[in-house]
C-alpha cells in the first residue's frame, strides 16, 4: 500500500491556506517557544491527527486517511470557532487534488464537535474527515 499521509496533508494544508488567506493562521504544527508554551495567536486552525486505513483487496490498491482538524479561538462564545469550522468543512468536504492519489469518495466522518477547553477560556472545535484514494499510475 501506497501511503497518502504526506500527499493528503499537503493537499488539506493548501485547500485551508487558499481558504484562509492567512487569517486565521493555518498549521500542521502550532509553534511553540523554548519552554513548550505555544506562541500561535488565536483564533487558528490545526491540522492534526491522522491514520491511514488499507482497503486493498486482490484488484485494487485502496486506502483511507482519516484527517482531523482543530479549530482553537479565545473570543467570548464559541461563535469565532463555529464560523472558522464551518469554513473549515466548506473547504475540506470536496474532492481534494492529492498529488500521486485520485480520491474515490470523501466525507465528514465526525464532527464537527464544539468544545470549552479546561482552561475556561477557549473554545475549542474538532472535525474529521474520510478520504477514500486510490494511487494513479506514474
Amino acid at each position: 500500500m501506497k501511503d497518502p499521509s504526506l500527499p493528503v496533508q499537503e493537499a488539506v494544508y493548501a485547500a485551508l491556506e487558499a481558504a484562509f488567506n492567512g487569517s486565521p493562521r493555518v498549521y500542521d504544527r502550532v509553534p511553540q517557544d523554548e519552554n513548550g508554551r505555544l506562541t500561535a495567536s488565536f483564533p487558528y486552525v490545526a491540522i492534526g491527527e491522522d491514520q491511514v486505513t488499507s482497503e486493498a483487496d486482490a484488484c485494487h490498491d485502496a486506502s483511507s486517511i482519516f484527517v482531523t482538524v482543530h479549530v482553537w479561538s479565545r473570543k467570548v462564545g464559541k461563535v469565532e470557532a463555529k464560523t472558522i469550522m464551518a469554513a473549515v468543512c466548506e473547504a475540506l468536504d470536496v474532492k481534494l487534488a492529492v498529488a500521486g492519489f485520485g480520491v474515490i469518495g470523501h466525507e465528514v466522518e465526525t464532527g464537527p464537535q464544539h468544545l470549552t477547553d479546561a482552561d475556561g477560556l477557549t473554545s475549542h472545535s474538532v472535525v474529521t474527515f474520510r478520504y477514500r484514494l486510490a494511487p494513479v499510475a506514474a
